[in-house]
């Protein structure tokens, strides 16, 4: 039998609003981190989230209403996390896993309170971003380090960072890729066009804080391509631009448009950086982008599966957990 378990993985992620009442809250966590929103005066910035989040919450619940009324990204980050644990639970490895999420329930420190009060003495900070950001990655682990300090001060805390080239996550991917080809007419490589869409993140990050984001997908994409052993062409691009700054590019509706104006006809586009479905796949791709494609020609567009609960996929997470030494000593 086993005992009380003094350790847990902490899924970290942005999260989704699940319901319509949750759209303004999650817009105004999200456009108050100072990752965000680059205000150092705090109150300036709270006041500028309360604006933003103001000014986008109808389009924003549109969006979300299109796909059901809210993210799936809870239950689909519950199921990876079960899904892991069961994995390692197997393997002799036992541990709580939890999503614990920076803009929407259940948040980072709540899940670090809840842990405190059962009597977690480790917990390893892993941050479901493959490609290391600024935006994502660090804010996620600033938080979840201040949780810990705040309600858990006696736990170790571990962290893990990027893990973009995994060999498994690469091929989850790649095998996503090669499952859903033969739903095209001509599903040779040569007729099809990959477009890999990552998030994009503003351009000044990379070029004056020296963000890594952008090597690191063209990394993954390069470790992808190679995995699958394409041999058609491909495009990364990026989507889910926001405000009047420059992000980095192209944007994946631009790649798309000029792509159908060169004469392709089939494209299969790839969420790259994304390891669930949420608003970014099932509306942005699915629906935005699926009809961009059409008018621009694409007679036959697809977008790969997300990776969910892929296998292979909860492999690569089992595989990078058991790779914490300090977590199980």
């Amino acid at each position: 039998m086993i005992g009380p378990i003094d350790r847990a993985i902490l899924f970290l992620n942005l999260g989704g609003p699940e319901t319509q009442a949750d759209v303004r809250p999650f817009l105004y966590r999200l456009f108050s981190d100072p990752e965000i929103i680059r205000i150092r005066f705090t109150p300036l910035r709270k006041f500028v989230a309360w604006a933003i989040s103001t000014a986008r919450e109808k389009e924003s619940k549109m969006m979300y209403q299109k796909i059901g009324g809210g993210s799936p990204i809870r239950r689909l980050t519950d199921q990876q996390a079960e899904a892991a644990r069961s994995a390692l639970e197997k393997r002799g490895f036992h541990t709580e896993i939890r999503a614990a999420f920076t803009c929407s329930r259940p948040l980072v420190e709540d899940v670090v309170k809840s842990l405190a009060q059962s009597g977690v003495k480790k917990i390893l900070a892993f941050p479901l971003y493959p490609q290391y950001s600024l935006s994502t990655t660090k804010s996620a682990l600033d938080r979840t380090r201040a949780a810990v300090r705040r309600f858990a001060p006696s736990a170790q805390l571990i962290e893990l960072a990027e893990w973009h080239l995994h060999p498994l996550f690469l091929q989850a991917h790649a095998e996503l890729i090669r499952k859903i080809l033969p739903t095209f007419p001509d599903p040779s490589d040569e007729k099809i066009h990959l477009v890999f869409s990552a998030h994009s993140i503003p351009e000044k990050l990379v070029t004056e804080r020296g963000d890594p984001y952008r090597d690191q997908m063209r990394q993954t994409v390069q470790g992808v391509l190679e995995k699958s052993g394409w041999r058609g062409p491909s495009t990364l691009a990026w989507q889910s631009k926001l405000g009047p700054i420059k992000w980095l590019g192209p944007s994946t509706e631009e790649t798309i448009i000029k792509l159908g104006q060169e004469g392709v006809k089939q494209a299969l586009v790839v969420p790259i950086a994304f390891v669930t479905d949420h608003i970014e796949t099932l509306f942005e791709l699915d629906q935005e982008l699926a009809q961009e494609a059409g008018e621009a020609g694409i007679r036959e567009f697809r977008r790969a599966p997300a990776l969910n609960d892929h296998p292979t996929f909860i492999g690569s997470l089992v595989d990078l957990a058991l790779r914490q030494t300090d977590f199980w000593s």
